[in-house]
């Protein structure tokens, strides 16, 4: 197996003075079998925690912004990380290793629209919908009866998610010829109606589920638990670089 710097970024609330000092407990290593299962204090300040061993330790990021932080949305590119609160947006550079926050331009705002090998690709009310001339025109490529629900680039192609009107869940899919055949990969995945995103770092597809985040080695043939969800919450999964971030959210929204 390839070793890889993984940092995983998740994004919570908690009910306590933001200045309050927080103690996590390193976690022991766990194997492929042991999804880990991570318990925090019952608090409510903005809390942001990272971890560049694969989940195996935490550090608290968020005390570098301000308490009273309303997040409206976040994205990320090669630079890093991007929280938007109203008319000002924090960026947290990938290779930061501690509370590093500095605010950028409003403008830089999140494309909803990727690209590989010059196909563009994006989400729309009828699926996904591809671009193979900069975006001039458009056309469904993927459509199960529903809505397109994330799309993202992976290495020689793209992977999605659509919602299968027939099964009532969402779907993912990948495709390897700029959208013209798709394969599933979630067999080995927990039927759900809330899976938020599938991303690969490196030679893994990690995918955002209501059970936790699942990770591949075999490129969907198979899925391993790695972590457990928070509540009720669904990872949101990005990346920039080999840099992974996992943002739980209700609903997977």
């Amino acid at each position: 197996m390839n070793t890889m710097s993984l940092v995983l970024l998740i994004i919570f609330q908690f009910n306590f003075a933001f200045d309050r000092k927080i103690e996590f407990p390193k976690a022991s290593p766990v194997s492929e079998s042991q999804p880990k299962q991570m318990s925090f204090p019952s608090v409510s300040t903005y809390t942001i925690l990272k971890s560049f061993d694969g989940g195996f330790t935490w550090q608290q990021i968020g005390d570098g912004l301000p308490a009273d932080l309303k997040e409206e949305g976040f994205f990320v590119n090669e630079q890093g990380f991007y929280l938007q609160a109203g008319k000002v947006v924090f960026h947290n550079k990938s290779n930061s290793t501690g509370a590093q926050w500095e605010k950028v331009p409003v403008e830089v705002r999140e494309s909803k629209i990727v690209k590989s090998n010059g196909v563009f690709m994006a989400t729309s009310q009828k699926g996904i919908i591809r671009s193979s001339d900069q975006g001039k025109t458009w056309e469904v490529v993927l459509n199960e009866g529903g809505v397109g629900i994330a799309v993202e680039p992976i290495k020689g192609g793209f992977a999605a998610i659509n919602y299968n009107t027939e099964s009532k869940t969402r779907r993912v899919r990948i495709t390897y010829d700029g959208g013209r055949n798709w394969q599933a990969i979630d067999a080995g995945l927990p039927p759900s109606l809330t899976i938020s995103s599938i991303v690969q770092v490196g030679e893994y597809f990690y995918c955002g589920h209501p059970e936790g985040i699942f990770r591949s080695s075999d490129a969907g043939k198979s899925w391993v638990l790695i972590l457990t969800s928070i509540e009720d919450k669904v990872f949101n999964l990005a990346v920039s670089g080999k840099v992974m971030y996992a943002i739980p959210r209700a609903g997977g929204c």
